[in-house]
């Protein structure tokens, strides 16, 4: 699972991009929506989504390079002085599972997986809710528990969705 987000430029062609990036590998993206910015306010709004990818050969190492490389093609330049600034494209690793479909689990600095800080942001859960419903962040819990929880429940309702814009599914 890949989380999507932009909110430097044309929002909309950025995550557009990162999905066509994706095609080979898609199996299903969410709806988009806009949030307000996650860790520092001082920015514009966030166009977010997410996206189920599959590709059984794929590294947790290469899941994490596939995104730095979408990210780079988008412009996307590493401020260290603003951890949370604005961006053209992120793409986070979200979640990994192995060739049996378990939960990869890292503790590496530059990966941890499941994503540190999936469970706490509705800006993740409520689009990853929409393609699985029942789907959980490993070691964490159900997307609809998480949601109805501190502090992803206070920030669902900023969580706007934007139907008047598409990203095209697979297929």
């Amino acid at each position: 699972m890949l989380s999507l987000g932009s909110n430097l430029g044309d929002r909309l062609a950025h995550l557009r991009a990162a999905v066509t990036a994706l095609r080979p590998v898609l199996v299903a993206v969410s709806d988009v929506y806009e949030t307000p910015p996650w860790g520092d306010p001082d920015q514009p709004n966030y166009l977010n989504a997410v996206a189920v990818v599959d590709d059984e050969a794929a590294t947790a190492r290469d899941w994490l390079d596939r995104a730095r490389a979408i990210e780079s093609a988008e412009g996307r330049r590493r401020d260290p002085e603003r951890r949370f600034g604005p961006r053209t494209l992120d793409v986070d690793v979200i979640t990994v599972t192995d060739a049996a479909g378990r939960p990869v689990r890292t503790d590496d600095p530059e990966l941890t997986l499941p994503h540190p800080r999936a469970h706490l942001r509705a800006f993740v859960l409520r689009p990853w809710a929409d393609l699985e419903p029942g789907g959980e962040v490993p070691g964490h819990g159900r997307l609809t528990d998480l949601l109805a929880a501190e502090p992803a429940a206070s920030d669902v309702a900023a969580v706007r969705a934007r139907p008047d814009l598409r990203i095209q599914s697979a297929g």
